[in-house]
């Protein structure tokens, strides 16, 4: 069993006229990978798939665009997430079909619940990665059932407590309270952990959650995106249940790691290259994580820091080049316990537990 290089990014979805584009600054470093996964935050459809009434500007990728991702390496696919289902079936079940074709490995997302719920499962130098795929983001209209497309859909519910002094001072911000459901869907939840702990070496959880830059969230410091609670929550619970990492998206920007029980929670891996409209303008941090598995196991973890501006590509640098990202991520993670050694190309996050 020899040693596997993991690369991992977060909110992808390439609809440029040159697609290509999208990865040529970023390719030596996705080069230096054996897996390289990505949260495909689109549809792959040619608009012949779409309802003849659908004018909606909403993520969509032309088919042949793919072929850029794959020639950038990419191979495995979180597809639970909310833009899969903006565009209806059709082009949902169409984006199986390509990924399928290109040999793209893919989970989260499906033709029924059942194959929503399969995990993502691939090899490479006699090791077994599987991913398992949620999204809390969207809606329960987008949920797979056991004869209907959809996604792998988990509920959470949103409970307000006004602060103590509400009364004395009228139109403070409430305390905001996120509840995971914690019945069924946890439970489905850990079989699919234990199921793909049957069937590979390494397994991963992979979830679409929290918030993005454009919600306000009365929790969070200025200039940044609050960790929910039902994200640690579930993030723990994963880890508990038999999972080997956790890796969140849908905030569009970096949030903290945590290593709970020498396992590493990534809360967000922010944007890597999004082609929506809303993003031109803004100024986002990024990251692009390495993760080294050997023997089997996770045994070094870390980040190449970057920026990006508007759509992107990011441009990733030294530590040194971009310390008001590594200073960010630091003091974010902090809470939590992390701790983080930074070196001369990456920062590698600390998996033993503090003596």
């Amino acid at each position: 069993m020899s040693d596997v290089k993991l690369l991992l990014v977060g909110d992808t979805n390439v609809g440029r006229p040159d697609p290509d584009s999208a990865f040529a600054p970023t390719l030596p470093l996705l080069r230096d990978a054996d897996i390289r996964f990505c949260n495909l935050e689109t549809i792959v459809a040619d608009a012949k798939y779409l309802h003849p009434y659908d004018r909606s500007h909403l993520p969509r990728t032309e088919e042949w665009m793919l072929q850029a991702y794959l020639r950038a390496g990419f191979n495995v696919m979180n597809q639970a997430n909310n833009p899969n289902t903006y565009h209806g079936h059709d082009p949902l079940l169409r984006s199986f079909e390509v990924l399928d074709a290109a040999g793209i490995v893919h989970a989260g997302a499906g033709r029924d619940l059942a194959e929503a719920r399969k995990p993502a499962i691939i090899e490479r130098n006699g090791t077994r990665v599987a991913f398992v795929c949620r999204t809390s983001v969207g809606t329960p209209e987008m949920t797979a059932t056991v004869d209907t497309p959809g996604v792998a859909f988990y509920p959470v519910q949103t409970l307000y407590e006004p602060p103590a002094r509400v009364h004395s001072n009228p139109g403070l911000l409430p305390i905001v309270h996120t509840v995971p459901d914690r019945g069924a869907h946890r439970a489905a939840l850990a079989e699919d952990i234990r199921a793909a702990r049957a069937q590979a070496d390494v397994v991963i959880v992979s979830w679409h959650w929290g918030l993005s830059p454009y919600q306000i969230h009365p929790n969070a410091g200025a200039g940044e995106v609050a960790v929910m609670e039902y994200q640690q929550e579930m993030g723990h619970f994963a880890i508990d249940a038999g999972a080997d990492m956790v890796i969140g998206h849908h905030s569009h920007q970096p949030q903290p790691m945590e290593v709970y029980q020498g396992k590493p929670i990534l809360y967000s891996l922010a944007n890597f290259v999004h082609d929506l409209e809303g993003f031109r303008g803004r100024t986002l941090m990024a990251i692009l994580v390495r993760c080294l598995i050997s023997d089997g196991k996770i045994q070094r973890l870390s980040y190449v820091p970057g920026i990006i501006r508007g759509q992107g590509p990011p441009d990733f640098a030294r530590p040194a080049q971009v310390p008001e990202v590594v200073q960010r991520m630091s003091a974010m993670s902090s809470p939590f316990g992390t701790r983080f050694e930074v070196g001369e190309q990456e920062v590698v996050l600390t998996l033993e537990p503090a003596t």
